[in-house]
């Protein structure tokens, strides 16, 4: 099962939304990561195996650079306001395996989503 952290820069709302579609999701906060640097929250995720859900690209250099992620899902869906999201959000969960986002960086978007496999 994948495992989704949602990063600070999202509404702990939205971790709550994630899981009344079926998901494993946790917010960084509900972790104790509240206020981590980035680099703390993305050394965090990959010890524990945790696919991570972010607004920022920093997360892409980082997991490109090193490819030990289980996974990463890069939101590009402005204004970034829960009620403009969740829909997207929903649309994207709704359509896709979880064993796609194994090893890969999914982008998403209001009208579209890639998946980009970076680790076999």
């Amino acid at each position: 099962m994948i495992k989704l952290l949602l990063d600070q820069n999202l509404s702990p709302k939205t971790a709550d939304f994630i899981r009344s579609l079926g998901w494993d999701a946790k917010d960084v906060r509900e972790l104790g990561k509240g206020g981590a640097d980035d680099a703390d929250i993305y050394e965090f995720a990959k010890a524990e195996g945790w696919t991570l859900v972010t607004y920022d690209l920093d997360f892409s250099r980082r997991f490109m650079a090193d490819k030990k992620l289980p996974g990463l899902i890069l939101l590009r869906v402005h204004p970034q306001t829960v009620e403009i999201l969740h829909p997207v959000l929903q649309d994207f969960l709704q359509r896709i395996k979880p064993e796609n986002l194994a090893g890969a960086i999914a982008t998403v978007e209001p009208q579209r989503y890639r998946i980009r496999k970076v680790l076999p």
